[in-house]
């Protein structure tokens, strides 16, 4: 053993200097061949890395551009995007190919539907693409509705967050509470507003399982929690338990967004939950609006705006048109205004959901003005149908003449079907928010005075003035609402007749 140690070096300087020799003669007898593949696999690992800065820096490009910009053939520009594999993508066929690079190399995410049956839809995948400093998004379809491929984004290409998902942005009182979670988990901005595409991505695959409409982002925790709902479907609030129920739940939203009080007077509290009406019952979505307590002057005008969107609720829907079922209780010193959510089906199907302004950044780009307005730009272009038309200029009128001075165009939504034109959701947050308490608390007192329509908007005004002076009428003899909000009442209905005697003139 000794010896055979003690040889151990001489046989490894044998072995060593024989493969070294081996490869010197391999070196001799190769060189030329070796050189020659080295010089070109560095000529061609250089143009390749030029093509992916360019694209890097100029976003999705036309190959016809690209092959002018280097001075080579098709062939050759292809073969460099072969060499580039996952980094570059590529879209369309022939001539009309595009050709993008990745914003990261990660894996795509996959974007989900879920159906009215309640099944899930792979949608498509969607791909961060880079565009200089910003970032442009593809979506590479499997079952996608065509809705998403129309007008310029037939190819799958959106220039910006794609537009049909903008409505997943949280927003809102609920909204607010999310972003502070997100801002400590993610250390990104508290204002879901100020979200790029990729920390929305990154917040809402893990915790976007309940998000407005029925698209679920990525197969994280987001799918997971929604695949867990389905299975504890049965889990939801006895109506008789509601009073209960919902002020924990009040609670829970308010200690969420603890600074609701002191910088956000205006908006509206909120929690979403699931109720049944009898034991066994299959439970519905809603979401529940709260006041604060009604012992404060506060909590008493959003107690009487909260009685009055029901209200209008009801006198819409016996004139015809659509709109979240609602349920009011006063429960425990506060009003809650229970809506259902008619973007969810009984247990647990859904259904797309896009607002008048997804719609107009998608197709118009109008940015300001009426829902009128816009409606009417989205019907010449065949986006929406001629009856809802009709439909969303009386609703503006309806809201003028209740002094709903909110009718943003995120207050409108229309359905997402397959294909266009989509159709008008129900109604939902119609009320007098000229009377909401100011950022500060205030509470306003001031008198509101309806204008003359204008002359496009006369017939609408006409039709839906008899329903504007009802829903004043009821709130000024409402029972629940304060003496205080019954004389602003009945001080707008003076009014209306007003304008009414002169507008018919």
């Amino acid at each position: 053993m000794i010896k055979a140690a003690n040889h151990l070096p001489i046989l490894y300087y044998i072995v060593s200097v024989s493969f070294h020799k081996i490869f010197y003669f391999y070196i001799i007898i190769f060189r030329s061949d070796v050189c020659k593949f080295s010089y070109r696999f560095m000529k061609l690992n250089t143009k390749t890395q030029e093509l992916l800065t360019y694209l890097q820096r100029n976003g999705p490009s036309a190959s016809g551009d690209v092959v002018k910009q280097f001075g080579i053939s098709r062939a050759t520009l292809m073969r460099r995007v072969r060499e580039l594999g996952d980094r570059v993508v590529t879209l369309g066929k022939a001539r009309a190919t595009l050709l993008a690079a990745r914003r990261d190399l990660r894996t795509d995410t996959p974007l989900y539907q879920v159906l009215e049956n309640a099944q899930l839809q792979l949608a498509g995948h969607l791909i961060p693409l880079q565009d200089g400093e910003r970032t442009q998004w593809l979506l590479r379809p499997e079952e996608s509705p065509a809705a998403c491929f129309e007008g310029e984004f037939k190819n799958g290409l959106y220039p910006d967050w794609p537009w049909f998902l903008e409505d997943l942005r949280p927003s809102g009182f609920l909204g607010r509470a999310f972003g502070k979670r997100m801002a400590k988990l993610f250390s990104i901005d508290t204002n879901p507003e100020n979200w790029n595409g990729r920390e929305l991505l990154m917040t809402l695959t893990r915790f976007g399982s309940n998000l407005p409409g029925n698209f679920i982002l990525g197969d994280g925790m987001a799918l997971n929690d929604f695949q867990e709902e389905k299975l504890k479907i049965a889990k939801g609030y006895y109506r008789n338990n509601l009073p209960q129920i919902y002020p924990e739940l009040a609670k829970h939203a308010m200690d969420e967004n603890e600074d609701f009080g002191s910088s956000a007077g205006g908006d509206q509290p909120k929690f979403t939950t699931m109720v049944s009406d009898a034991p066994g019952e299959t439970p519905r979505s809603v979401i529940v609006k709260f006041s604060p307590h009604l012992e404060s002057p506060l909590g008493q005008r959003w107690s009487d705006l909260l009685h009055a969107e029901h209200l209008a609720n009801q006198i819409l829907t016996k004139a015809g048109f659509a709109t979240a079922k609602t349920r009011i209780f006063q429960i425990d010193r506060r009003t809650y205004l229970e809506s259902e959510r008619f973007d969810r089906i009984v247990p647990t199907g859904r259904r797309g959901l896009v607002t008048l302004r997804s719609l107009d950044a998608a197709y118009l780009g109008l940015g300001i003005g009426t829902w009128a307005d816009c409606a009417r730009k989205l019907v010449e272009k065949k986006w929406i149908r001629g009856e809802d038309y009709e439909r969303i200029a009386q609703l503006h009128c309806f809201g003028e003449l209740i002094a709903n001075t909110d009718m943003h165009w995120g207050n409108l939504s229309f359905f997402f079907p397959g294909q266009s034109p989509y159709p008008l959701a129900p109604v939902y947050d119609m009320l007098p928010m000229r009377f909401r308490p100011s950022s500060t608390g205030e509470v306003r007192q001031t008198r509101f005075d309806p204008k003359l329509p204008k002359p496009e908007d006369q017939t609408a005004w006409l039709e839906m003035y008899p329903h504007a002076h009802d829903f004043w009428k009821e709130v000024s003899a409402h029972p629940d609402i304060s003496e205080d909000f019954k004389a602003i009442a009945e001080a707008a209905t003076d009014s209306l007749e007003t304008v009414y005697r002169v507008a018919i003139q």
